[in-house]
């Protein structure tokens, strides 16, 4: 599978889009600068949501009663990414996206959930394939549907939703 699979396969989904995310940074090269610059005590940027393509296409789909959604299964000591990234999903749900966190030092049934995929309209299964540093590789089709959705299952009911979590933890997410 290519990311243009993936691509498509997201635009095709009619009902839903379910992410889990498994690992404790995401070296992804669109996010390298703003993480540094986020390192090194830049404010998170503000971006209109309008202004920025993926974030426009994420809330005209939220309003038409998409459901986007993803659990960040997290672990200690968090990494400064992770910090990052929960900072960014402030955005992603101001636009429409479900965020939720699941801590898996509270969750013995999370321990060995270490597999990123998305799980779209609870029919298609992308595993997304990453090095042990946190760089993509590539995204795997998966045929047996199943077994996603049942970790998809487990991974929701070890979640709350990321202000919940925020508040209850009284993170700090500024560099």
């Amino acid at each position: 599978m290519e990311l243009a699979d993936l691509s498509r396969v997201m635009r095709e989904a009619r009902r839903s889009a379910f992410r889990l995310e498994t690992l404790p940074q995401y070296l992804v090269p669109q996010e390298e600068a703003e993480f540094a610059a986020w390192r090194a005590g830049t404010p998170f940027p503000q971006r209109n949501p309008d202004e920025v393509p993926w974030m426009s296409a994420v809330k005209a789909r939220a309003a038409q009663g998409f459901r986007r959604y993803r659990v960040h299964i997290i672990d200690h000591p968090m990494s400064d990414y992770t910090r990052f990234e929960l900072h960014g999903y402030l955005e992603n749900q101001a636009i429409g996206e479900e965020i939720n966190i699941a801590d898996r030092r509270d969750h013995n049934e999370l321990r060995d959930l270490h597999e990123d995929f998305w799980l779209i309209d609870d029919e298609v299964v992308v595993r997304m394939v990453y090095d042990a540093e946190g760089h993509f590789l590539h995204p795997e089709g998966v045929a047996e549907v199943a077994p996603y959705v049942e970790i998809r299952d487990i991974a929701m009911r070890c979640a709350e939703p990321l202000d919940d979590y925020l508040a209850r933890n009284q993170l700090q997410l500024e560099a």
